[in-house]
């Protein structure tokens, strides 16, 4: 079964890279990636018709590679999945679905975010499962084009920064882009910090097996 991985930075493809090699191995998985899109939408502040138009066209390249599942790689975007699944009968998974889910056994969860639409998409999908849940960010923007800069020390020394702001304030710490994946290696907290890479991972290779398995017994 085949997994399609729709990315609008560079900077998401070695996480979630790394993050199926270690939990999900035996998954095959194929990129599509559109580096404008982030730009865009810094650009513009908002999902625009043409950042919409082109997911559309994400997803049907997505279908045409013979896609068993389509999974979002950037959470900015998140609020585009009820709209472009209602476009295709294949399963579109949010990037952050799966590490919020889990975060949603906590009273108070802190989002930790170097792009500003990143919170507002996370914060919406976690009210509307849990109404009464205390969301609390802290949000570095920007921040994110430094990987790309080359300058990884000085990116992380900042998400750091972001943690140990919000950390007394929480009950679960969510990281919530997958660029951001790899600081949880370099810090020590009293709450946990959770990855949304990893639980992606783990997520889609469950939901594949899953799909496989029903697949077998109808036939």
């Amino acid at each position: 079964m085949k997994v399609v991985l729709i990315s609008a930075t560079a900077n998401s493809l070695a996480p979630i890279e790394e993050a199926f090699r270690r939990y999900a191995s035996d998954v095959e998985y194929v990129h599509l990636l559109d580096s404008d899109l982030l730009f865009q939408l810094e650009r513009a502040g908002e999902i625009t018709a043409s950042i919409r138009r082109r997911f559309v066209d994400l997803v049907r390249l997505a279908e045409q590679s013979g896609a068993d599942l389509i999974q979002l790689t950037c959470s900015a975007f998140n609020g585009l999945v009820p709209y472009l699944q209602q476009i295709t009968e294949v399963r579109i998974f949010r990037s952050d679905q799966a590490v919020l889910d889990r975060a949603l056994k906590y009273e108070r969860i802190g989002l930790v975010s170097t792009v500003a639409a990143t919170p507002v998409a996370l914060s919406g999908y976690l009210k509307e499962k849990r109404p009464n849940v205390q969301v609390i960010s802290e949000v570095e923007d920007g921040a994110i084009h430094l990987l790309s800069e080359g300058r990884k020390q000085e990116h992380d020394e900042k998400v750091i920064r972001l943690i140990r702001k919000i950390e007394s304030r929480v009950d679960v710490i969510v990281l919530s882009q997958y660029s951001i994946e790899h600081v949880r290696q370099l810090v020590q907290s009293e709450v946990p910090i959770l990855g949304a890479a990893s639980a992606t991972a783990q997520y889609v290779r469950e939901y594949l097996a899953e799909k496989e398995q029903h697949h077998l017994t109808r036939t």
